[in-house]
This record gives C-alpha cells, sequence and structure tokens, in this order.
C-alpha cells in the first residue's frame, strides 16, 4: 500500500480549484455559441450553505458590472446550459462556475 504525502493534491480536486479561478467572463465568451443561457445564483447572506436563484440571461449580457448593478455585494456563481436535449429533454449542461464575491452592501 503506498502512501500519500500531505503536499500532493489528488488530479480532481487539483483540476476542480483551476476550474474555480478561470475568469466567468472569458469561460462565457471561450464557449461561444455553445452556451445559450446563463443561469446567476447568489449565496445567502445568513446560510452560506443555500444558493437563491436570482435569474437566467443570455450569454452577451453577462458581465461582471452587469451582475453588480442588478444585484450588489455578496457571492454568486453561474451555471451555463446549451441547446435543449430532446432525448434528455432538458438542456445540455457545460459548467459549473463560481463568479466573485464584493464585499458591498446588498442593495
Amino acid at each position: 500500500m503506498s502512501t500519500r504525502s500531505v503536499s500532493e493534491i489528488p488530479e480532481a480536486v487539483r483540476r476542480h480549484n483551476e476550474e474555480q479561478q478561470r475568469d466567468p467572463e472569458m469561460v462565457v465568451k471561450n464557449l461561444g455559441r455553445q452556451v445559450r443561457v446563463v443561469v446567476l445564483w447568489r449565496q445567502r447572506d445568513d446560510d452560506a450553505e443555500q444558493w437563491i436563484y436570482l435569474e437566467r440571461m443570455l450569454p452577451g449580457e453577462f458581465s461582471y458590472e452587469i451582475v453588480k448593478q442588478r444585484w450588489g455585494g455578496g457571492a454568486y456563481r453561474i451555471r451555463l446550459f446549451g441547446a435543449w436535449d430532446r432525448a434528455r429533454r432538458q438542456e445540455t449542461y457545460h459548467v459549473h462556475q463560481a463568479v466573485v464575491s464584493w464585499n458591498e452592501p446588498t442593495p
């Protein structure tokens, strides 16, 4: 049985951490036409385990500034969906991405 050193990070965890550090605006841009909808969620201030659905927006509408203007400070995440999959009767799921956190008060 081999032992793993404390400093060694499992590959899946390393990939997940790298994905969460990508710029969400660039992720949306890089996926291009594959993304049909950006779904925005905000973390509750009083309960970090719960996320509140805010809105669905077109990929061209999504930016840090738009989120900041509409929803104010807080922690956000997005989910990116593509075209409708008739066989599965749901949209094609692409990415779940942490967005950004502002320390400004919520409007």
